[in-house]
């Protein structure tokens, strides 16, 4: 099988690529990638920078080169639902789009990996559950409040939706498997925005900009990188367990 595999982040990209077989470093249009034989499929795996624009060009990208069979978006999120923990593994099962002016359900063509493979896994602390797609930072007290009583595990991230839509649009599945990296409980102190450039890109002088400005956000981005090892980690020994199931 044909698969593509989109991140947002290095960090995401990094926890992806330790799992598969020794392959070729490229550039797919103009994106990171990384082109892999593991588990008997053709693999690429694609950093495609955060926010549904960048996902969206990337997922165009790689089905215009590649004609993947399969989609994979992975990469960390948020918890929305309280009893998530650092490091949990959430396999989306349903999909929203976030924004101040309410929610829209996302039309998805799952793959029924996910299922199975949350199924196999009792025990562990991987989970089917909602993602909520959001184009910006937002609270999580907020979304928690906007989603609908009963949502099944929900969590928050930035990329799925948008691969999900050109997905379902070329009649081609969707994985979607992240782990939290800040739950519930941890509200940013700062957004997103102001590390990155216009596209996106998180650019060290404007970090160190935001920090000068905020200062108290210093204790935050020092748990953050911790919370961020501890997600990798459980993102590649969970993609480690699902890949040989496709």
């Amino acid at each position: 099988m044909k698969i593509a595999v989109i991140t947002a982040m290095p960090e995401e990209f990094r926890a992806v690529y330790c799992c598969l077989e020794p392959g070729t470093a490229m550039r797919l249009a103009g994106l990171k990638a990384f082109r892999s034989h593991t588990c008997g499929h053709d693999v690429m795996l694609l950093e495609s920078g955060m926010g549904f624009d960048n996902a969206a060009y990337a997922a165009e990208a790689v089905i215009r080169e590649e004609c993947p069979e399969l989609l994979i978006s992975v990469g960390f999120c948020g918890g929305i639902d309280p009893a998530l923990q650092t490091g949990d593994v959430v396999v989306a099962k349903q999909m929203v789009i976030v924004t101040g002016d309410g929610l829209e359900e996302v039309p998805v063509l799952f793959s029924t990996t996910g299922p199975t493979f949350v199924a196999r896994q009792a025990g562990a602390r991987i989970f089917g559950g909602m993602f909520a797609s959001t184009p910006a930072i937002m609270s999580k007290t907020v979304l928690a409040g906007m989603l609908p009583t009963g949502s099944p595990t929900p969590v928050v991230e930035m990329e799925s939706a948008a691969i999900a839509i050109i997905a379902v649009e070329n009649r081609i599945p969707l994985l979607a498997v992240r782990s939290v990296s800040d739950p519930a409980d941890e509200e940013l102190g700062f957004s997103l925005d102001e590390f990155c450039d216009a596209r996106m890109r998180i650019r060290p002088h404007r970090v160190l900009l935001t920090i000068l400005r905020k200062p108290r956000i210093i204790p935050q981005l020092l748990r953050l990188a911790r919370n961020s090892r501890i997600a990798a980690n459980s993102l590649a020994a969970a993609m480690k367990k699902l890949l040989p199931l496709l």
